[in-house]
């Protein structure tokens, strides 16, 4: 098995970041690496979700682990391609953050229960119902593949102390819009 490469993260203001990703067709070598690399990412750089928009590839496709922030469960990651949320329902609040928008975390409101559909990286059909910091895990992750950060989700009172950090992280991108200080 070919060793895992950590991939770059994209920061706010990254175009790919703002993008509908677009479905995945194919099942492959290149597709399975990507995957082993969008997991090897998300465990080191301490994430329970990491997005292939996050790491600059408009694909749908996530990857999700959040039983292992508890620091006591064995890693034990989810793929989820090409998703579809087929049920919502309830509310609830969550504080969150996210790993292209380092350091800023606000609260924000979600379905306290979902159903999403997807594929497995076998491209398997699958459904899972989830609810509380899971069904957030999956909607935050979500929200990446339809180009949606969880900054945007925040009322303009709400996102307004974060305005400054905002503009310096885009700020930090280049022409291409990749990160250059991340």
């Amino acid at each position: 098995m070919a060793k895992a490469n950590l991939l770059p993260i994209r920061i706010i203001g990254d175009d790919v970041l703002k993008q509908v990703a677009k479905p995945i067709v194919s099942f492959d070598d290149d597709l399975n690496d990507f995957i082993r690399d969008l997991i090897y990412t998300m465990y080191e750089r301490d994430g329970v979700g990491l997005a292939a928009p996050q790491v600059g590839r408009s694909l749908r496709m996530f990857a999700m682990d959040p039983f292992w922030a508890d620091g006591e469960s064995k890693k034990n990651p989810i793929v989820m391609i090409n998703p579809e949320i087929i049920h919502k329902s309830g509310e609830q609040v969550c504080e969150e953050g996210c790993i292209s928008v380092p350091d800023i975390f606000d609260k924000v409101d979600r379905y306290q229960k979902i159903i999403v559909h997807f594929l497995n990286e076998d491209g398997e059909e699958m459904e899972l119902e989830a609810e509380d910091f899971i069904a957030d895990v999956i909607q935050h992750e979500y929200d990446h593949l339809d180009g949606i950060l969880f900054t945007d989700r925040l009322t303009k009172i709400k996102r307004l102390p974060h305005i400054p950090k905002i503009r310096r992280l885009k700020a930090s991108t280049n022409e291409n819009g990749e990160n250059i200080k991340f």
